[in-house]
Parts: C-alpha cells; sequence; structure tokens
C-alpha cells in the first residue's frame, strides 16, 4: 500500500474510533497533567483539546498527499498545534507537558490501531509509520511555537519591569524626581533619559531631582550615562538636584576624578526635594492647629 492509501485507513479508523479515542487521550492527560494545573487544565478543556486533535489529525490524513509531508505552520493541522502551544507558554504550562499532549496522542492513536489492525500487521505498520513521521513533526513544530510565544511574554514582561523601573514624577509644578533602581547600563540609561526628557517638555520641568539611592553600583559607568542625561536636561532649560549617592560612591567617584560641578548634589531626597521647591520659589512649613 501507498502511503495515500495508509493516510487514508488512518483517517477513516480516527473517526471510527472518535469516542474511545478521546475518552483514552483524555483520561491520560487527566492522570498525568490535572493535578500540575489544577486551575488551568480541567477535564472539559482537555476535551475540548482532544477532539480538536482527532479532528484536525483526521482532515490532516484523509487530505494527505506527498506536498503534505513536511507539516508547517499555515495548515489547520499546524495553526491549531501553534495556537494551544502558545496559550500553555502563556498560561506558564511547562514545554514537556506540552509536548506530552502529542505523545500522548500517538499513544493512544498507536494502541487503537493495533487492537483494530490485529489482523492486519502490515496495515498497522504502515499507518503507525505514517502517524508516526507526522506526530514527530507536530512535536517539533510545539517547540518552536512555545518557544516563540514564552520569548514574546518574556519580552513584554521585561519592557514593562523597564517602565516601572524608571517612573518621572510631577512631585510640584515644574518639580519633577526621576528615581533610579538597581543597574544602569545603556539601554536603561537611554530610556530614563529620554523619559525624563519628555517629563521636562510635557510639565515645563524648571528642576528634576535624580535620586540615586537605590543603584547598587556607582562607578564610572554609571556616572558617564548620568552627565549625559544631565546635560541634555540642562540644554532643555531644567536645573539638577542629585540625591543619595552613597559615601562609597562619593568616594569612588572622587579617586576616578569624576565630578558633578554643574549638578546640586543632597545627600538625601528629603534634602532634595526642600531643595527642589527652594529653586521654584516654594517652601515646606510646619502648620500649627
Amino acid at each position: 500500500m501507498s502511503t495515500k492509501a495508509f493516510s487514508t485507513l488512518l483517517s477513516s479508523l480516527l473517526e471510527q474510533n472518535r469516542k474511545v479515542l478521546n475518552d483514552d487521550w483524555t483520561s491520560h492527560i487527566m492522570e498525568t497533567m490535572g493535578s500540575k494545573y489544577p486551575g488551568i487544565l480541567s477535564r472539559d478543556v482537555i476535551q475540548q483539546h482532544a477532539n480538536l486533535y482527532i479532528t484536525e489529525l483526521s482532515a490532516y490524513f484523509k487530505e494527505w498527499n506527498e506536498d503534505m509531508s513536511s507539516l508547517q505552520a499555515g495548515s489547520r493541522l499546524g495553526d491549531m498545534v501553534c495556537a494551544l502551544s502558545a496559550d500553555h507558554a502563556k498560561r506558564g504550562i511547562k514545554p514537556m507537558d506540552t509536548a506530552l499532549y502529542i505523545v500522548a496522542v500517538k499513544r493512544t492513536i498507536t494502541k487503537q490501531l493495533t487492537i483494530s489492525l490485529a489482523d492486519s500487521p502490515e496495515h498497522s505498520i504502515g499507518c503507525s509509520n505514517v502517524l508516526g513521521l507526522l506526530l514527530d513533526q507536530l512535536t517539533l513544530l510545539s517547540f518552536d511555537s512555545y518557544t516563540s510565544a514564552r520569548e514574546k511574554v518574556i519580552s513584554q514582561q521585561s519592557q514593562s519591569l523597564l517602565e516601572l523601573s524608571t517612573p518621572v514624577i510631577l512631585l510640584w509644578n515644574n518639580v519633577l524626581l526621576l528615581p533610579l533602581v538597581g543597574v544602569i547600563d545603556t539601554i536603561r540609561a537611554r530610556q530614563f533619559t529620554e523619559r525624563m526628557l519628555e517629563a521636562i517638555t510635557r510639565y515645563e520641568g524648571v528642576v528634576t531631582i535624580i535620586d540615586v539611592t537605590g543603584v547598587p553600583v556607582f562607578d564610572t559607568g554609571v556616572a558617564r550615562h548620568i552627565m549625559k542625561a544631565v546635560d541634555a536636561a540642562q540644554l532643555l532649560g531644567s536645573k539638577i538636584v542629585m540625591t543619595g549617592i552613597s559615601p562609597e560612591g562619593a568616594q569612588t567617584l572622587t579617586k576616578l576624578n569624576i565630578s558633578f560641578s554643574n549638578v546640586i548634589s543632597r545627600v538625601s531626597l528629603r534634602a532634595g526635594v526642600a531643595e527642589a521647591l527652594k529653586m521654584v520659589g516654594r517652601r515646606i512649613e510646619t502648620i500649627s492647629y
């Protein structure tokens, strides 16, 4: 028999034994994965996935031709696998557990082939070969889709963390605060500089406080990044008050002959806020009741 004949036979067997295959596949996945992801994979969800797999596999085998021997995204079956893998990645399901979905399909169908074609070993072997060829490709496609989706999620989360780590706060009319937290590299320096300059333009910032209390290492690289940001801010007419430089950081900058001579420096954010308000004609007073 030809590959086309085996694929047609496979399609027919999948349709004839749909309920048995769905139930067996669902039970296997529930036993191996149901307890791992109780809030994500319920029996109803798994049954829906099983029905999708069996339906699309049957349709793919029915339409099989030599051009379809290499499965890619774009076919209904390929797109379904990609969509389910991407959904698993977003929900935090492990890649090995995602691959288990396809391994379970192979196990379930192979077991049914052994039963249905017990009297025809040649047909059973031929169908198993065609099934294995396709499901191996499905496994690779599933991993590729999972990896792409996971990388996208990580990239989005990283971008969100970067944005949260460099907020520009309007403290008072024309007074801005840029608290820096964490390691300052070239990418972060470019980002906080852009956000600071946009805020200065939007709020007409006369004074900008740059607080470096949360910067663990204040070395030459960090100093240069901040100096460039300071120069850019001053070109827009904003005066800079720097706060939070630690004693160790001050000694390091002195040893490296790095000077912020055009920047007002205060030891704490509290002192820096008071200085910034003073520069715009405001001050903090105690109210007596």
